[in-house]
């Protein structure tokens, strides 16, 4: 089996690599591109960090796993492959390595840092004359990282099993193209530019504050017109008032985007009825939208209990983590319902309490 699976198996050795080899960079504060070295372990950050690289590897992985029988079959139906489209397969797969060893060892974070100055450079600096060198040195280097990770992986697979590739990894594809995706909107658009994704911020930003009133919270809530755009509250922190904006990310609004994307390609994955799918679909995006509801409130109860910093850690590391602990546990849930029955057993279970009523 490892003999036939040689091709895929090194498909994963390229991916791995250059995910190790960033590991190693960013571990000792050795990278090229200075701002990467000066904010921590980016490993250990989800906004914006590297830690959906490993979310998106672990993916890819538990996918070649399933799809083991149909990987074995497009194995056997492409066992002749030409050694130019393996060399080829090959090099996209690797893709990603040689970005990493070109930025860092081969003067190529000068050009990215270029690209980025002549794209978006003049934007940057009047949208935020105080921090527009995070957003070119920081923020767009890691949005086009994960896109080279997007395009390699989705050109590998359509490249070596067709478009059945893009099916059997369409999880692990999903969510690497949807955080890119994401990742790149924000930079080109930072601080709640982006009006259509901004636009949702505000009613779940008034649900938290209604949540936060509940809790017996005393704060200020208002609109702050203009390119951002953005609800604020303002509360008490140890005697002085801390102004907090919620921009479209912070107010998780990508997470419904991402929600939409999963559990789309989940059900073309399924036999779910068209009735249920409609029936999951609804929950699991009101589900989702309580999530970021519960999201702002947990940053601002921290904010108010432990201060700024511990706030901080919260909204950079595990706020985006409440999004997909929820999206695992509700495919999870629906996988258990359509392979246990559970709905149909409930039914038998209520059809045969209702016959023993009325025999009784």
């Amino acid at each position: 089996m490892l003999k036939k699976s040689w091709l895929h198996i090194s498909l994963i050795a390229c991916f791995a690599a250059a995910i190790v080899l960033l590991m190693f960079l960013d571990y000792f504060n050795i990278e090229k591109i200075a701002f990467f070295n000066n904010v921590g372990f980016l490993f250990d950050y989800t906004w914006k960090g590297r830690m959906f690289l490993l979310f998106f590897f672990w993916l890819f992985i538990l996918e070649s796993f399933l799809s083991l029988d149909l990987l074995k079959e497009e194995n056997l139906r492409n066992g002749r492959r030409s050694r130019l489209k393996v060399l080829v397969i090959l090099v996209c797969a690797a893709v990603p390595l040689i970005y990493v060893v070109a930025v860092n060892f081969l003067g190529l974070d000068q050009f990215v840092i270029g690209v980025g100055d002549l794209l978006r450079g003049d934007y940057w600096r009047v949208a935020n004359p105080a921090n527009w060198t995070n957003t070119l040195q920081g923020d767009w280097p890691m949005s086009l990282e994960y896109i080279v990770f997007t395009v390699s992986f989705l050109a590998t697979m359509l490249l070596a099993y067709g478009k059945k590739g893009l099916r059997m990894f369409s999880l692990s594809a999903a969510l690497v193209a949807g955080i890119s995706v994401v990742y790149m909107i924000d930079t080109m658009y930072p601080y709640g530019a982006f009006k259509p994704f901004q636009a949702l911020a505000l009613p779940t930003a008034a649900c938290a504050a209604v949540l936060l009133e509940v809790m017996g919270m005393h704060f200020t809530m208002f609109y702050l017109p203009g390119t951002a755009s953005m609800p604020v509250i303002a509360l008490n922190v140890n005697g002085s008032m801390v102004q907090t904006g919620i921009a479209w990310p912070c107010a998780g609004v990508h997470s419904l985007f991402l929600f939409t994307i999963i559990i789309l390609l989940l059900f073309k994955k399924s036999g779910i009825s068209a009735f249920r799918q409609s029936i999951y679909f609804i929950i699991g995006a009101v589900g989702t939208y309580f999530v970021n509801v519960l999201r702002i409130v947990t940053y601002f109860v921290i904010l108010v209990n432990q201060g700024q910093a511990s706030a901080l850690v919260f909204h950079n590391v595990y706020g985006e983590l409440y999004f997909f602990s929820w999206i695992l546990l509700y495919i999870l849930l629906i996988v258990g319902i359509q392979k246990y029955h559970l709905i149909e057993r409930t039914r038998a279970a209520i059809f045969r309490n209702d016959r023993v009523h009325v025999v009784n």
